[in-house]
């Protein structure tokens, strides 16, 4: 892994972000939806420099993002 942790966002990552969101209104609704709403949106606010719950370091409880 790289010494940097900043996420570098180029056209490509946000075109596929896009991508993502549109998949996401795609789905049928249930968890999978909710958890995958969860990730784009965690995405999308780290792309726009927001911070990181817990800097990053793990999800909190209330994130709607699952941690693998």
């Amino acid at each position: 892994m790289a010494k940097s942790k900043t996420i570098r966002v180029t056209p490509n990552v946000k075109k596929c972000l896009a991508y993502l969101k549109a998949a996401v209104k795609e789905m049928p609704d249930g968890e999978l939806k909710e958890n995958a709403k969860g990730a784009v949106n965690y995405l999308s606010r780290t792309f726009d420099g927001k911070p990181q719950p817990a800097r990053g370091i793990k999800c909190p409880g209330s994130t709607k993002l699952v941690p693998g």
